[in-house]
């Protein structure tokens, strides 16, 4: 844009102002100058903390599965490690989706959807809350030793700065370890899980 073109009615009251006043100006404009750029550098840091955290978190996806230690185990506190965890694709930034049946040795009738609509692999993982609904049979997320699933489940995700939450409810879900059926309660479950055991607590 030539300097003729510049529209005078909105560049002339801030020269009056710089030569009225030009102390006065002159912090003025630092001031916005020094705000934007610390604005900038704000936004910056906290989305590479965040993108740091998730990383962190995902990394877990690699330890082993949390095995039932007997036909005692209750594996409702551990359903965002069972039906969430294995469904990111811990390599993507932002994160993205990965079917995870496979992993989980669930049968071809299996099907999983985000918000109503089917999971799509590499398609981005909502940042706001959602839904994702497990319709499984045979599914078995502890392993190959674990509890079998079959029935339906939805998890109402929330994305933390720590990792997630979500609010749990099955419906005509059945889970069954060793001959027993293990009941799956409704209620609130996090990713990491942290555990007591042996004096100290770990997270999976």
């Amino acid at each position: 844009m030539r300097r003729s073109e510049f529209p005078r009615a909105s560049v002339l009251p801030h020269i009056e102002y710089a030569r009225r006043a030009p102390l006065r100006a002159a912090g003025l404009f630092t001031a916005v100058g020094l705000a934007s750029v610390f604005g900038y550098a704000l936004g910056l840091a906290a989305a590479i903390g965040l993108g740091a955290v998730i990383a962190a978190t995902l990394e877990r996806r690699n330890l082993p599965p949390v095995p039932p230690a007997h036909t005692g185990f209750d594996p409702s506190p551990f359903m965002l490690n069972a039906f969430l965890v294995p469904a990111l694709d811990p390599d993507a930034v932002p994160l993205r989706w990965v079917d995870p049946r496979p992993a989980l040795g669930c049968e071809a009738r299996t099907a999983v959807l985000v918000n109503g609509v089917r999971l799509k692999p590499g398609a981005l993982v909502p940042d706001a809350p959602f839904d994702i609904e497990w319709l499984a049979q045979g599914c078995r997320p502890f392993g190959a030793g674990g509890p079998r699933f079959d029935g339906g489940l939805t998890l109402t995700v929330f994305r933390e700065d720590w990792g997630f939450s979500a609010m749990v409810r099955p419906f005509n879900l059945r889970a069954v370890y060793d001959g027993n059926p293990i009941k799956i309660r409704r209620g609130v479950a996090t990713y990491p899980q942290c555990i007591e055991g042996d004096g100290h607590a770990s997270c999976l």
